[in-house]
């Protein structure tokens, strides 16, 4: 690994403040950056990505284009499908590329003026000439670096569930694109496209890009999630009752005053701002497919005994709800009631001093020294 960066948070995209970015851009429309990151260097060789799409833990995939026939391979992608590769138009994927080395994790923190619960992960493409992935997509919001090479950029049409899709193939594939704007992006260039909007990179030579990716849950797996996590609150007890239950002069119907009694049945959960907070934390700071390993730290409970300083592994999730006395503070998924002190430097990803935690926030730091969540602090 490589990388000549200490990644801080972004105040500005160029000369744009991210205040302006994120009240006229955001979700509107796309922005390209020039030299964001001056004398940018991937933190990763396409050898290195390669040894990843092997590796049977790591989410990759392999897409070759032979004019318009599209084949994909997923990972473990084999070492001999490398040496039969053609010269020109195919692209290795490495996703969730954020948990496979802590150079190539620096970068989220540049993104962190969105709030770090809406961050997803990053994908690392390594391209040949003419390789991508086509015409499509995404329903999330994406922050498109350029790495190493230059990559053609074509950015087009809003788009929808109903957009025609290629067929047969496993991937989606725009049918139709609408060139709107054309350029070529260099190392250190930086492209936010927000969702649903058409784009196409196509590699110019050899190339690199990293893709910053934010989460977008959609309203079905909201629902979804929500329904099961309050359902597990109900007992057997809990039941659809009607005592005022009135004489019907038809017995098939359902009345108003049914369906208001099943709206306060939901209305529960779903008004109780408590539970609310708690389940969406959980749910929004969930791992990515190998982020349970990525993220145990070298800190002990021994080091703790020994008060010594730390701080929440930067390969952890982390989020939290303020209450009125104290705050709920999620760590990949899992729940506990702190200090908004610490809360913010947890999350944060800040030092941790032993000596000055509060009492109540101590079982706390012990418990994830015990869960392997946290890093030592060189002192």
């Amino acid at each position: 690994m490589n990388s000549t960066h200490p990644f801080a948070k972004l105040t500005h995209l160029g000369e744009l403040p991210v205040e302006t970015f994120l009240r006229d851009y955001w979700q509107k429309k796309p922005l390209l950056v020039r030299n964001a990151f001056p004398n940018f260097t991937s933190a990763v060789t396409p050898d290195e990505l390669a040894g990843y799409a092997i590796d049977d833990d790591v989410v990759s995939r392999l897409i070759v284009e032979d004019n318009g026939n599209w084949q994909v391979n997923h990972g473990p992608i084999p070492e001999a499908a490398f040496q039969d590769l053609p010269e020109a138009h195919w692209t290795l994927l490495i996703q969730h590329a954020d948990l496979l080395d802590p150079a190539i994790n620096q970068l989220l923190d540049t993104f962190r003026f969105i709030p770090s619960w809406r961050l997803d992960d990053i994908m690392i493409s390594y391209a040949s000439d003419g390789g991508g992935v086509g015409p499509h997509f995404d329903y999330y919001d994406v922050f498109l670096l350029q790495a190493e090479g230059n990559r053609r950029w074509r950015l087009g049409q809003q788009c929808s569930v109903e957009s025609p899709l290629l067929e047969n193939i496993d991937m989606k594939v725009l049918r139709n694109f609408e060139t709107k704007d054309d350029f070529i992006m260099k190392p250190g260039d930086l492209l936010y496209v927000p969702p649903k909007l058409a784009h196409w990179g196509q590699a110019q030579g050899e190339c690199i890009t990293y893709s910053i990716g934010f989460r977008a849950p959609s309203y079905a797996d909201v629902i979804l999630d929500f329904s099961e996590e309050s359902a597990s609150l109900a007992t057997e007890d809990m039941r659809y009752s009607d005592p005022a239950l009135p004489l019907q002069q038809h017995s098939g119907q359902i009345s108003p005053e049914a369906l208001a009694q099943v709206a306060e049945i939901l209305k529960r959960y779903s008004e109780k701002e408590g539970h609310l907070a708690s389940w969406f934390g959980g749910f929004m700071t969930r791992m990515n497919p190998g982020g349970d390993v990525a993220s145990e730290g070298d800190y002990t409970t021994e080091d703790y005994h020994q008060g010594l300083s730390c701080q929440l592994s930067n390969f952890a999730r982390c989020a939290f709800y303020e209450t009125s006395d104290h705050c709920l503070l999620f760590i990949n998924g899992a729940k506990w009631h702190c200090s908004k002190e610490l809360a913010i430097k947890l999350s944060e990803y800040k030092t941790i001093s032993i000596q000055q935690l509060q009492a109540r926030d101590e079982y706390i730091i012990k418990h994830l020294a015990e869960e392997g969540l946290l890093d030592k602090i060189d002192e």
